[in-house]
């Protein structure tokens, strides 16, 4: 990328930004080096030394089930942390395994990772890497997946992530889209973070995931010191997926109830699961919706703003979204000190992001809220099925100007939710 011209005009910006919502498969730029829009998901493991060989087992397990996936675009690119080299040799999961734990004999940090890709700076269709750490930094585990393959597959794919998600018990987890760089590791090209930064004005959906870069985290130090553009100091704003992990449902202050009774949305899906070493302990995963890019002139999505809202006190708002400083006298856009607390906070009620282009109906958003979540006691607004989470099996339909019931619950007041008319 030149240091003196801009590598995306506006004219490019605008035809991608009107191509890529009706097909993610599109990859612009330099040959080897293009970008495009993927779906992600990354897992955060919080783990200590004692623990990596199990860890790498299970990482292992879990890409085996990965590459059963694939049968379009075949993996045909892999990196050995030890040479530091990307290759088209195909190396077997054991293979794999005594590398990696070779590596971590004498290192801290060992990185593995493959790719459908041309390059490692092309995003691909289908890639893999993971990070594994035996110092102050989680471990990760990080997937590009089919875009198609999801729509046509998402039973199929739920699956895989709720057992991954039960298999590694990470402290943070989130999926979406993203700028798809999952096969660049430690540092993500300028070329990468320049698109990341202008595209964030056109799309709400866009995520920015650096995960060598933002898994750092504070945990074994003194309780006064933390690192504030880091994930260890707080959560990222979701765009789709999200995990509230046992530790930061502690940090939140809320009970299980409690966070249902806020995510109050009948598009939102919260799936539970048992801590292993601790029945008290619970980790809650959190769909909001459907996988969507959130187009800037569509306005606000609503589901975000919800979980925002929830996430709030936890949110980590100086994450830092880049991996390389902008050098002197570059035209390019680059998120930075200044705007990366801006993009952060981009779902809270009283942002402008993006300057001059934020659409929102307050009014609108405010009688679907109240429509949607009721009081017991109170009179229905619409007629249709309604439920309550205070109860199992309590959906059931409801005239308009009926008395919604009140339920026997542990947990306070109890809330009556909208489920269609069907």
């Amino acid at each position: 990328m030149s240091t003196s011209e801009l590598y995306l005009n506006q004219n490019e910006i605008d035809e991608l930004v009107s191509d890529l919502p009706n097909d993610t498969s599109i990859i612009y730029g330099d040959d080897g080096e293009e970008f495009g829009i993927c779906p992600f998901i990354s897992f955060y493991i919080f783990n200590d030394e004692n623990e990596i060989d199990l860890l790498v087992n299970k990482i292992i397990l879990i890409i085996d089930d990965f590459t059963k996936f694939i049968k379009d675009k075949p993996l045909k690119l892999f990196y050995k942390s030890s040479t530091s080299i990307w290759s088209n040799r195909v190396k077997s999961l054991e293979e794999i395994s005594k590398e990696v734990k070779k590596t971590l004999d004498n290192e801290l940090f060992c990185f593995y990772g493959a790719t459908s890709a041309d390059s490692n700076l092309q995003s691909a269709r289908w890639a893999y890497s993971t990070m594994l750490s035996q110092a102050s930094s989680y471990s990760y585990l990080k997937f590009t997946f089919s875009d198609k393959f999801y729509r046509n597959n998402k039973d199929l794919w739920n699956t895989f992530v709720i057992q991954a998600l039960e298999i590694l018990q990470p402290i943070q987890s989130y999926s979406g889209y993203e700028i798809g760089n999952t096969s660049q590791l430690s540092i993500i090209s300028p070329e990468y973070e320049t698109v990341e930064r202008s595209f964030s004005d056109y799309f709400y959906g866009l995520d920015i995931d650096h995960p060598a870069s933002m898994a750092f985290h504070s945990h074994y130090e003194a309780e006064e010191f933390k690192d504030l553009t880091i994930l260890g100091a707080g959560l990222r704003t979701p765009t789709w997926c999200f995990l509230l992990s046992p530790y930061w449902i502690e940090q939140l202050g809320l009970t299980e109830q409690q966070i249902h009774s806020r995510l109050n949305d009948p598009r939102i899906e919260i799936i539970k699961l048992q801590n292993p070493s601790n029945n008290d302990k619970f980790s809650l995963w959190i769909r909001l919706g459907e996988l969507s890019l959130y187009p800037v002139d569509k306005g606000v999505p609503e589901l975000l703003m919800i979980a925002n809202k929830l996430i709030k006190p936890i949110r980590c708002n100086h994450l830092k979204l880049n991996t390389l400083d902008a050098w002197d006298d570059d035209p390019n856009p680059r998120f930075d000190i200044e705007n990366s607390p801006q993009w952060i906070a981009r779902f809270d009620e009283e942002s402008n992001w993006p300057q001059g282009n934020r659409i929102i109906d307050c009014a609108k958003r405010e009688l679907s809220i109240q429509s949607l979540n009721v009081k017991a006691g109170e009179k229905c607004p619409q007629q249709g099925y309604w439920f309550t989470v205070a109860e199992e099996n309590s959906r059931q339909y409801f005239k308009q100007g009926d008395i919604f019931p009140d339920v026997k619950s542990d947990w306070g007041d109890v809330y009556w939710q909208f489920d269609g008319e069907e």
